[in-house]
């Protein structure tokens, strides 16, 4: 039986008008498997919308109907028939996530538009899970990955292009001689002028990434100006105040912005860093395996409970799961070991 998020429950709850018959109908649904998590996770999000724009009175009536209309159209098709509970439940997550995603970019969006509010009002983008598409004002298109948050004025400045980031975001930067476009992260500035990158700035991370792939960028920190070229990353450190550019595989450090990854009789320690990339999680691989095993396929958006449960399928391996979310790949059998 196809399983849905219940939005018409969850929408007049976070409005504050659910009705008592709505309000037992919700209660149910949270009793049942994770959704108390996956709701708290919204209900944290719809939080913060407000206390962003709470000096604000906007037409609510009209961004609800366009935030619903975002939602139903994220929702997912059934193509396939069910699979095991764990995965389903981790199908139902994820969709969402990228409706709760749909509801802060609504909120952001239409809000900074309206008649007269500041011309300046900040607009806000927070991605808390897989990754997904920005377009800025000036025709820039940014991908967000997992727990990513980017920040502009509305009407960005006429002299410079600022935006803020903190995570990781692959940038398309539309050109404009005339005004540079400026990345800030925490103790550096990116000033590019039409060109592709990756930047890598996690909270809590000693070091920031911008490995670049077109074009040019230059870099400046407190003590130090340094440009960039194709194919070079930049290792900024945030305690020693550092920066060390160096040749780098540019197009695997933005590989997760990708539509898919063919692979083609890679060894499994080359696939657990793509997938490392593409997930945004800590695999710790059994270093008898790196080697042993091959696989062929394409990876594109599937959950990564699936793609592991097809290759411990094909080869005898098992993986696990721990409370940080971290992975743990090895043998299924331990008399199986490489020695």
């Amino acid at each position: 039986m196809k399983k849905s998020v219940p939005w018409n429950l969850i929408i007049p709850k976070l409005k504050q008008e659910i009705s008592a018959d709505e309000e037992r109908q919700l209660e149910t649904w949270l009793r049942s498997s994770n959704n108390e998590a996956l709701f708290k996770e919204l209900q944290l999000l719809w939080e913060k919308i407000q206390a962003n724009v709470e000096n604000y009175t906007p037409n609510t009536e009209y961004y609800w109907n366009e935030l619903v209309n975002r939602m139903h159209a994220s929702e997912p098709k059934q193509t396939e028939k069910p699979a095991k509970k764990r995965f389903e439940l981790k199908r139902i997550y994820r969709y969402a996530v990228a409706a709760c995603i749909a509801v802060a970019i609504g909120c952001s969006f239409y809000i900074g538009f309206l008649n007269g509010q500041p011309e300046a009002m900040p607009q806000l983008y927070s991605n808390l899970s897989g990754k997904s598409k920005v377009l800025l004002p000036d025709g820039s298109e940014v991908w967000m990955h997992t727990e990513t948050s980017l920040q502009y004025e509305s009407q960005m400045n006429k002299d410079e292009r600022i935006v803020n980031v903190t995570g990781e975001a692959y940038f398309d930067v539309a050109h404009d001689a005339d005004k540079p476009f400026i990345v800030q992260t925490e103790g550096m500035r990116i000033i590019v002028h039409g060109t592709k990158f990756n930047v890598d700035a996690f909270p809590g991370s000693e070091n920031t990434l911008v490995s670049l792939v077109e074009g040019s960028v230059s870099l400046e920190t407190e003590t130090e100006n340094r440009f960039l070229k194709p194919g070079e990353t930049a290792t900024f450190n945030r305690k020693t105040l550092t920066l060390k550019v160096e040749k780098d595989d540019v197009r695997f450090a933005s590989s997760w912005a990708s539509n898919q990854i063919i692979f083609k009789n890679r060894s499994l320690g080359d696939i657990c860093k793509t997938l490392s990339k593409w997930y945004r999680v800590k695999i710790d691989l059994d270093s008898a395996l790196s080697n042993k095993y091959f696989y062929t396929f394409t990876l594109r958006s599937e959950p990564l409970d699936e793609i592991l449960r097809i290759m411990t399928r094909i080869q005898p391996m098992k993986y696990s799961f721990n409370e940080e979310n971290e992975l743990t790949i090895s043998f299924a059998d331990t008399k199986q070991k490489v020695k």
